[in-house]
């Protein structure tokens, strides 16, 4: 996994750092990075807002054939197939697929948000290794923990500490840095803060502090958009509403938002609540424009257009 997020890093990085380039602003260019990644998933969205519609529209005639055969869930699932396949409906389309899209997505942010040096700031390969291997040292020294994959956050987080420790490998690493370098990365790190408060650090969930705003806030923005798909699933299919654990599996994806924030960074809480207030705005917007009985009007019409054409051919 730590391979493929090196990997899928490099072209977020690039990206990232053209936008933090023409803005200046680390805490922007991750809102216009989420903001252009959304967009270019926008036709995957549609596609499966209108595949649940399709479902909307079928859930009659699926009801149907559960009542015909009644006690034979073979034949049920034959006929229901066989109903997909009439209908032109896709199951893959509203749940697997976009899933799989988004995931090296995901990957690809998370590695530009803990790699920003490298990959933001494009500092040398050569100056990168040396400084990395004297932070560690720093660290050790200190019984600071560092992982590999949030080194460069924590190089961020006690960067005037490390440069001020004096030690030869700490000196010899920060006289490799060009003073543009130097310049960024102290621009960077002022920039890198919200409510007060460090997006380098991570929020303890044994001790109440500010960081807490963060998972707090993932976990709402998170709700926002389970809270309106429960509700809409509920008005589009009232069986749904019997089912206990569709309540559970909505509202699981807000607690996860806020243990995952106590796990990262709080510039990754920070991408979560971005990704997340714009998700919501999607989804009410998609609902509106594709909602199951504009869908279902618009295909009712086609298909009348479409059966009045062939009688027209079959006549001539």
């Amino acid at each position: 996994m730590v391979w493929l997020r090196e990997v899928l890093a490099v072209p977020f990085g690039y990206i990232m750092s053209l936008l933090y380039l023409f803005t200046g602003n680390y805490l922007l260019s991750i809102v216009l990075l989420t903001v252009s990644v959304r967009i270019a998933m926008l036709p995957v969205s549609i596609k499966q807002q209108k595949n649940t519609s399709r479902q909307v529209r079928l859930q009659p005639k699926i009801k149907k054939i559960q009542e015909k055969y009644k006690g034979d869930q073979r034949k049920i699932s034959e006929e229901t197939q066989a109903l997909y396949n009439r209908e032109g409906f896709s199951v893959t389309q509203g749940g697997c697929v976009p899933l799989l899209v988004q995931f090296p997505i995901m990957i690809g942010l998370f590695g530009v948000i803990y790699t920003p040096l490298s990959n933001v700031l494009r500092i040398a390969n050569g100056t990168m290794t040396a400084l990395i291997s004297a932070f560690k040292e720093y660290a050790g020294a200190l019984d600071i923990k560092v992982q590999d994959n949030t080194i460069e956050i924590k190089l961020l987080e006690h960067f005037g500490n490390f440069i001020a420790s004096k030690s030869e490998s700490a000196v010899a690493a920060v006289k490799m840095l060009s003073e543009r370098d130097f310049s960024e990365i102290n621009k960077l790190i002022d920039g890198f803060q919200l409510f007060g408060v460090q997006l380098f650090e991570t929020p303890d969930a044994k001790s109440f502090g500010k960081l807490w705003i963060f998972p707090i806030l993932a976990g709402v923005t998170s709700l926002l958009s389970a809270g309106f798909m429960y509700i809409k699933q509920k008005q589009q299919n009232p069986d749904m509403a019997k089912n206990p654990t569709m309540g559970c599996m909505t509202f699981s994806s807000p607690l996860m938002s806020v243990a995952f924030a106590f796990m990262f960074p709080a510039g990754v809480g920070f991408y979560w609540i971005v990704s997340n207030v714009i998700s919501f705005v999607q989804t009410v917007a998609l609902n509106y424009i594709y909602s199951p009985k504009k869908v279902i009007a618009r295909n009712m019409v086609e298909e009348t257009i479409m059966h009045r054409a062939r009688e027209n051919n079959i006549k001539k």
